[in-house]
Protein backbone atom coordinates (compact mmCIF):
# COMPACT_ATOMS: atom_id res chain seq x y z
CA UNK A 1 0.00 0.00 0.00
CA UNK A 2 1.27 3.79 -0.74
CA UNK A 3 1.63 5.90 1.67
CA UNK A 4 -1.87 7.45 3.17
CA UNK A 5 -1.97 10.87 4.59
CA UNK A 6 -4.51 10.16 6.87
CA UNK A 7 -4.37 13.94 7.56
CA UNK A 8 -5.45 15.21 4.11
CA UNK A 9 -8.95 13.08 4.56
CA UNK A 10 -9.75 14.82 7.63
CA UNK A 11 -9.26 17.99 6.27
CA UNK A 12 -10.94 17.17 3.11
CA UNK A 13 -14.18 16.10 4.73
CA UNK A 14 -13.96 19.16 7.22
CA UNK A 15 -13.92 21.29 4.04
CA UNK A 16 -17.05 19.41 2.68
CA UNK A 17 -19.05 20.08 5.47
CA UNK A 18 -17.47 23.84 5.52
CA UNK A 19 -18.62 24.57 1.74
CA UNK A 20 -21.49 22.89 1.94
CA UNK A 21 -22.61 26.22 4.64
CA UNK A 22 -20.67 28.54 2.56
CA UNK A 23 -23.08 30.44 -0.07
CA UNK A 24 -20.74 33.94 0.51
CA UNK A 25 -17.44 32.69 -0.87
CA UNK A 26 -16.15 31.12 -4.05
CA UNK A 27 -16.35 26.86 -3.47
CA UNK A 28 -15.08 26.26 -7.16
CA UNK A 29 -12.43 23.50 -7.59
CA UNK A 30 -9.85 25.23 -7.80
CA UNK A 31 -10.69 27.42 -4.21
CA UNK A 32 -11.22 23.95 -2.84
CA UNK A 33 -7.62 22.84 -3.79
CA UNK A 34 -5.75 25.60 -2.96
CA UNK A 35 -7.72 25.75 0.38
CA UNK A 36 -6.57 22.10 1.11
CA UNK A 37 -2.70 22.85 0.00
CA UNK A 38 -2.53 26.02 2.39
CA UNK A 39 -3.98 23.76 5.06
CA UNK A 40 -1.65 20.61 4.80
CA UNK A 41 1.25 22.95 4.55
CA UNK A 42 0.53 24.43 8.07
CA UNK A 43 -0.02 20.94 9.39
CA UNK A 44 2.12 18.22 10.82
CA UNK A 45 3.01 15.78 8.17
CA UNK A 46 3.70 12.71 10.94
CA UNK A 47 0.60 11.57 10.38
CA UNK A 48 1.29 9.24 7.21
CA UNK A 49 1.14 5.43 7.00
CA UNK A 50 1.78 2.86 4.48
CA UNK A 51 -0.30 0.17 6.74
CA UNK A 52 -3.77 -0.08 5.61
CA UNK A 53 -5.16 -1.54 8.41
CA UNK A 54 -3.66 1.58 10.78
CA UNK A 55 -5.64 4.02 8.52
CA UNK A 56 -9.14 3.93 11.10
CA UNK A 57 -7.11 3.77 13.98
CA UNK A 58 -4.57 6.81 12.89
CA UNK A 59 -7.30 9.24 11.97
CA UNK A 60 -9.86 8.58 15.36
CA UNK A 61 -6.69 9.39 17.02
CA UNK A 62 -6.02 12.81 14.77
CA UNK A 63 -9.03 13.70 15.14
CA UNK A 64 -8.79 13.43 18.81
CA UNK A 65 -6.11 15.20 18.59
CA UNK A 66 -6.10 17.72 16.20
CA UNK A 67 -9.76 18.72 15.39
CA UNK A 68 -9.82 21.86 16.78
CA UNK A 69 -5.99 23.08 14.84
CA UNK A 70 -7.56 21.69 11.73
CA UNK A 71 -10.57 23.85 11.67
CA UNK A 72 -8.68 26.67 12.80
CA UNK A 73 -6.39 26.45 9.63
CA UNK A 74 -9.10 25.94 7.10
CA UNK A 75 -11.31 28.85 8.80
CA UNK A 76 -7.93 31.07 7.89
CA UNK A 77 -6.95 29.65 4.35
CA UNK A 78 -10.71 30.03 3.58
CA UNK A 79 -10.91 33.48 4.40
CA UNK A 80 -7.67 34.29 2.49
CA UNK A 81 -8.03 32.43 -0.59
CA UNK A 82 -11.45 34.28 -1.27
CA UNK A 83 -9.97 37.22 -0.46
CA UNK A 84 -7.39 36.61 -3.08
CA UNK A 85 -8.36 33.51 -5.31
CA UNK A 86 -6.22 32.65 -8.32
CA UNK A 87 -8.86 33.09 -10.69
CA UNK A 88 -10.82 36.31 -11.80
CA UNK A 89 -13.76 37.11 -9.53
CA UNK A 90 -17.08 36.27 -10.31
CA UNK A 91 -20.53 36.89 -8.38
CA UNK A 92 -19.93 39.06 -5.77
CA UNK A 93 -21.32 37.37 -3.05
CA UNK A 94 -21.54 40.12 -0.62
CA UNK A 95 -23.40 41.89 -2.80
CA UNK A 96 -25.64 39.16 -3.38
CA UNK A 97 -26.04 38.88 0.51
CA UNK A 98 -26.71 42.63 1.18
CA UNK A 99 -29.56 42.74 -1.99
CA UNK A 100 -31.32 39.69 -0.53
CA UNK A 101 -31.56 41.42 3.31
CA UNK A 102 -32.88 44.39 1.14
CA UNK A 103 -35.66 42.21 -0.40
CA UNK A 104 -36.40 40.67 3.05
CA UNK A 105 -37.18 44.00 4.31
CA UNK A 106 -39.07 45.47 1.49
CA UNK A 107 -41.44 42.67 1.24
CA UNK A 108 -41.37 41.74 5.11
CA UNK A 109 -40.66 44.49 6.85
CA UNK A 110 -37.85 42.65 8.79
CA UNK A 111 -34.63 44.80 9.29
CA UNK A 112 -31.37 42.74 9.87
CA UNK A 113 -29.16 44.84 9.10
CA UNK A 114 -27.77 45.23 12.19
CA UNK A 115 -27.88 41.36 13.35
CA UNK A 116 -24.51 39.76 13.31
CA UNK A 117 -23.95 38.57 9.33
CA UNK A 118 -22.27 34.94 10.70
CA UNK A 119 -25.74 33.83 12.41
CA UNK A 120 -27.65 35.33 9.96
CA UNK A 121 -25.63 33.69 7.02
CA UNK A 122 -25.36 30.19 8.48
CA UNK A 123 -29.50 29.99 9.11
CA UNK A 124 -30.08 31.19 5.86
CA UNK A 125 -27.99 28.82 4.18
CA UNK A 126 -30.26 26.00 6.00
CA UNK A 127 -32.65 27.17 3.58
CA UNK A 128 -30.93 27.62 1.01
CA UNK A 129 -29.69 24.00 1.13
CA UNK A 130 -33.14 22.60 1.83
CA UNK A 131 -34.41 24.09 -2.14
CA UNK A 132 -30.76 23.28 -3.27
CA UNK A 133 -29.57 26.96 -4.72
CA UNK A 134 -25.93 27.56 -4.73
CA UNK A 135 -26.36 31.45 -4.49
CA UNK A 136 -27.84 34.16 -2.55
CA UNK A 137 -29.14 35.36 -6.17
CA UNK A 138 -30.78 32.32 -6.91
CA UNK A 139 -32.73 32.24 -3.29
CA UNK A 140 -33.61 35.70 -3.58
CA UNK A 141 -35.79 34.16 -6.91
CA UNK A 142 -37.31 31.68 -4.06
CA UNK A 143 -38.65 34.59 -2.44
CA UNK A 144 -39.80 36.32 -4.95
CA UNK A 145 -41.69 33.38 -6.66
CA UNK A 146 -42.30 31.44 -3.64
CA UNK A 147 -43.73 34.09 -0.78
CA UNK A 148 -44.48 31.45 1.40
CA UNK A 149 -40.83 30.62 1.98
CA UNK A 150 -40.55 33.61 4.28
CA UNK A 151 -41.96 31.53 7.36
CA UNK A 152 -39.85 28.17 7.32
CA UNK A 153 -37.19 31.29 6.70
CA UNK A 154 -38.44 33.17 9.81
CA UNK A 155 -38.50 29.93 11.53
CA UNK A 156 -34.71 29.79 11.71
CA UNK A 157 -33.84 32.71 11.61
CA UNK A 158 -35.53 33.75 15.32
CA UNK A 159 -34.30 30.11 16.07
CA UNK A 160 -37.99 29.92 17.52
CA UNK A 161 -37.20 26.34 19.54
CA UNK A 162 -38.15 26.54 23.02
CA UNK A 163 -40.40 24.68 25.86
CA UNK A 164 -41.93 25.29 29.02
CA UNK A 165 -39.75 25.85 32.19
CA UNK A 166 -36.83 25.12 29.77
CA UNK A 167 -33.27 25.32 32.12
CA UNK A 168 -35.28 24.12 35.40
CA UNK A 169 -32.79 26.03 38.11
CA UNK A 170 -33.41 29.08 36.43
CA UNK A 171 -37.43 28.61 37.08
CA UNK A 172 -36.67 27.79 40.56
CA UNK A 173 -34.57 30.56 41.59
CA UNK A 174 -37.57 32.56 40.20
CA UNK A 175 -40.15 30.78 42.21
CA UNK A 176 -38.02 30.77 45.35
CA UNK A 177 -36.19 34.22 45.47
CA UNK A 178 -37.33 36.38 42.79
CA UNK A 179 -41.14 36.39 42.70
CA UNK A 180 -41.54 36.17 46.67
CA UNK A 181 -39.42 39.76 46.41
CA UNK A 182 -41.65 41.04 43.90
CA UNK A 183 -44.88 39.92 45.83
CA UNK A 184 -43.81 41.27 48.94
CA UNK A 185 -43.07 44.48 47.78
CA UNK A 186 -46.62 44.63 45.80
CA UNK A 187 -48.14 44.11 49.06
CA UNK A 188 -46.56 47.35 50.72
CA UNK A 189 -47.91 49.08 48.04
CA UNK A 190 -51.18 51.26 48.17
CA UNK A 191 -53.70 51.39 45.32
CA UNK A 192 -53.88 49.28 42.16
CA UNK A 193 -51.60 46.06 42.55
CA UNK A 194 -50.23 45.06 39.46
CA UNK A 195 -46.90 42.97 38.70
CA UNK A 196 -46.16 43.18 35.19
CA UNK A 197 -43.53 41.13 33.33
CA UNK A 198 -42.04 41.47 29.58
CA UNK A 199 -40.92 38.40 28.22
CA UNK A 200 -38.83 39.43 25.13
CA UNK A 201 -38.36 37.18 22.22
CA UNK A 202 -40.76 34.69 23.72
CA UNK A 203 -41.02 32.68 20.75
CA UNK A 204 -44.20 30.32 20.67
CA UNK A 205 -45.02 31.22 24.22
CA UNK A 206 -43.81 28.92 26.31
CA UNK A 207 -42.08 31.24 28.65
CA UNK A 208 -44.67 33.41 29.23
CA UNK A 209 -47.16 30.96 29.95
CA UNK A 210 -44.22 29.45 31.94
CA UNK A 211 -44.05 33.03 34.00
CA UNK A 212 -47.44 32.68 34.43
CA UNK A 213 -48.09 29.29 35.83
CA UNK A 214 -45.58 29.75 38.68
CA UNK A 215 -47.16 33.41 39.48
CA UNK A 216 -50.77 31.93 39.94
CA UNK A 217 -49.68 29.38 42.01
CA UNK A 218 -47.72 32.01 44.35
CA UNK A 219 -50.51 34.39 44.43
CA UNK A 220 -53.76 31.81 44.15
CA UNK A 221 -54.31 32.11 48.15
CA UNK A 222 -52.92 35.57 48.65
CA UNK A 223 -55.35 38.08 49.82
CA UNK A 224 -53.88 41.69 48.81
CA UNK A 225 -55.38 41.57 45.41
CA UNK A 226 -52.36 41.73 43.29
CA UNK A 227 -53.34 41.18 39.70
CA UNK A 228 -50.71 39.65 36.81
CA UNK A 229 -49.83 41.00 33.33
CA UNK A 230 -47.37 39.15 31.00
CA UNK A 231 -46.69 40.33 28.04
CA UNK A 232 -44.59 37.99 25.52
CA UNK A 233 -43.03 39.74 22.13
CA UNK A 234 -41.24 38.38 19.15
CA UNK A 235 -40.82 40.01 15.76
CA UNK A 236 -42.17 36.85 14.52
CA UNK A 237 -46.13 36.88 13.48
CA UNK A 238 -46.40 33.25 12.61
CA UNK A 239 -45.38 32.09 16.51
CA UNK A 240 -47.55 34.94 18.20
CA UNK A 241 -50.58 33.43 16.21
CA UNK A 242 -49.24 29.72 17.97
CA UNK A 243 -48.69 31.51 20.97
CA UNK A 244 -52.44 32.85 21.40
CA UNK A 245 -53.37 29.65 20.66
CA UNK A 246 -52.33 28.23 24.12
CA UNK A 247 -51.73 24.66 22.64
CA UNK A 248 -48.78 22.60 22.48
CA UNK A 249 -47.18 19.21 21.39
CA UNK A 250 -45.32 17.10 23.53
CA UNK A 251 -41.62 18.47 22.06
CA UNK A 252 -43.05 21.87 24.40
CA UNK A 253 -43.82 19.77 27.35
CA UNK A 254 -40.25 17.70 27.69
CA UNK A 255 -39.02 18.13 31.04
CA UNK A 256 -42.70 19.34 32.38
CA UNK A 257 -43.53 18.58 36.11
CA UNK A 258 -46.49 16.38 35.99
CA UNK A 259 -48.23 18.54 38.68
CA UNK A 260 -48.22 21.21 36.56
CA UNK A 261 -49.34 19.24 33.45
CA UNK A 262 -52.06 17.83 35.62
CA UNK A 263 -53.13 21.27 36.79
CA UNK A 264 -52.77 23.76 33.99
CA UNK A 265 -52.94 22.12 30.79
CA UNK A 266 -56.11 20.15 29.18
CA UNK A 267 -55.50 17.16 26.75
CA UNK A 268 -56.52 17.81 23.09
CA UNK A 269 -56.30 14.48 21.19
CA UNK A 270 -52.30 14.59 21.25
CA UNK A 271 -51.58 18.25 22.36
CA UNK A 272 -52.11 19.93 25.38
CA UNK A 273 -54.21 23.15 25.58
CA UNK A 274 -53.53 26.33 28.33
CA UNK A 275 -56.34 26.60 30.76
CA UNK A 276 -58.41 29.71 30.16
CA UNK A 277 -57.18 31.55 34.26
CA UNK A 278 -53.81 31.33 32.85
CA UNK A 279 -53.82 32.43 29.56
CA UNK A 280 -55.95 35.00 30.36
CA UNK A 281 -52.79 36.26 32.32
CA UNK A 282 -50.37 36.36 28.82
CA UNK A 283 -50.93 39.07 26.11
CA UNK A 284 -48.71 38.70 22.84
CA UNK A 285 -47.40 41.60 20.91
CA UNK A 286 -45.46 41.90 17.68
CA UNK A 287 -42.05 43.87 18.60
CA UNK A 288 -38.69 44.45 17.13
CA UNK A 289 -36.33 44.51 19.62
CA UNK A 290 -34.03 46.96 17.83
CA UNK A 291 -36.85 49.25 16.22
CA UNK A 292 -39.57 49.32 18.06
CA UNK A 293 -40.72 50.62 21.44
CA UNK A 294 -40.54 48.45 24.30
CA UNK A 295 -42.94 47.11 26.99
CA UNK A 296 -42.84 50.27 29.50
CA UNK A 297 -43.06 50.10 33.42
CA UNK A 298 -42.60 46.16 34.10
CA UNK A 299 -41.38 44.61 37.22
CA UNK A 300 -39.07 41.98 35.22
CA UNK A 301 -37.68 41.74 31.90
CA UNK A 302 -36.72 37.98 30.97
CA UNK A 303 -34.75 38.00 27.26
CA UNK A 304 -32.86 34.64 27.78
CA UNK A 305 -30.88 33.37 24.37
CA UNK A 306 -31.70 35.91 22.15
CA UNK A 307 -28.59 38.48 22.15
CA UNK A 308 -26.65 35.83 19.69
CA UNK A 309 -28.24 38.12 16.96
CA UNK A 310 -26.71 41.34 17.81
CA UNK A 311 -22.98 42.95 17.90
CA UNK A 312 -22.01 44.56 21.00
CA UNK A 313 -22.92 47.52 20.59
CA UNK A 314 -26.44 46.54 20.00
CA UNK A 315 -26.64 43.92 23.00
CA UNK A 316 -25.57 47.25 25.50
CA UNK A 317 -27.95 49.57 23.78
CA UNK A 318 -31.12 46.63 24.40
CA UNK A 319 -29.89 46.06 28.10
CA UNK A 320 -30.02 49.63 28.87
CA UNK A 321 -33.50 50.11 26.86
CA UNK A 322 -34.61 47.10 29.32
CA UNK A 323 -33.04 49.16 32.08
CA UNK A 324 -35.57 51.81 31.51
CA UNK A 325 -37.90 49.58 30.92
CA UNK A 326 -38.03 48.71 34.61
CA UNK A 327 -39.82 49.76 37.60
CA UNK A 328 -37.56 50.53 40.58
CA UNK A 329 -36.04 47.76 41.56
CA UNK A 330 -36.60 45.66 39.36
CA UNK A 331 -35.29 42.52 38.24
CA UNK A 332 -33.60 41.20 34.51
CA UNK A 333 -33.00 37.84 33.67
CA UNK A 334 -30.33 36.96 30.72
CA UNK A 335 -29.57 33.43 29.00
CA UNK A 336 -27.10 31.41 31.20
CA UNK A 337 -24.52 32.20 28.17
CA UNK A 338 -25.06 36.16 28.24
CA UNK A 339 -23.64 38.57 29.83
CA UNK A 340 -24.40 42.32 30.90
CA UNK A 341 -22.17 44.74 28.70
CA UNK A 342 -20.73 48.16 29.20
CA UNK A 343 -22.91 50.57 31.17
CA UNK A 344 -25.49 47.92 31.74
CA UNK A 345 -22.60 46.59 34.44
CA UNK A 346 -22.98 49.56 36.43
CA UNK A 347 -26.71 50.04 37.18
CA UNK A 348 -27.77 46.37 37.68
CA UNK A 349 -26.43 44.17 40.62
CA UNK A 350 -26.01 40.59 40.66
CA UNK A 351 -28.64 38.68 42.55
CA UNK A 352 -27.70 35.57 41.10
CA UNK A 353 -24.88 35.28 38.83
CA UNK A 354 -24.89 31.58 37.58
CA UNK A 355 -28.72 32.45 36.81
CA UNK A 356 -27.79 35.42 35.02
CA UNK A 357 -30.32 37.25 37.67
CA UNK A 358 -30.18 41.50 37.90
CA UNK A 359 -31.52 44.15 39.81
CA UNK A 360 -32.22 47.36 38.71
CA UNK A 361 -29.75 50.04 40.59
CA UNK A 362 -31.11 53.18 40.54
CA UNK A 363 -28.36 55.43 39.42
CA UNK A 364 -27.65 58.94 37.14
CA UNK A 365 -27.12 57.32 33.46
CA UNK A 366 -23.62 58.14 32.27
Amino acid sequence: MRAHNVMEDIVSKYLDEMFSMRFDICTCDICRQDVMAYVLTRLSPKYVTGDSGAVNTLMEQVRAEQSSLVLKEIVNAVRLISEHPRHQKGQDHEEAYQLLMKQIKIDRGADFSQYRDRVLKRRIALRMRAHEVKSYSEYLQVLIHTPEEYEHLFEVLTINVSSFFRDKSVWDQLRDEVFPEIIRAKRAQHGLKKIRIWSAGCSHGEEPYSLAILLYELLENDDAGIRVEIIGTDIDKECLRQAEKGRYGLESMKGMSPHYLRRFFIAVKDEFQVVPHVQAMVKFKDCNLITDPGIDAVDMVICRNVFIYFNRSLQEHLIMKYYDALNKDGFFVMGNSENLLGEARHVFKVIDSMHRIYQKIETKRR
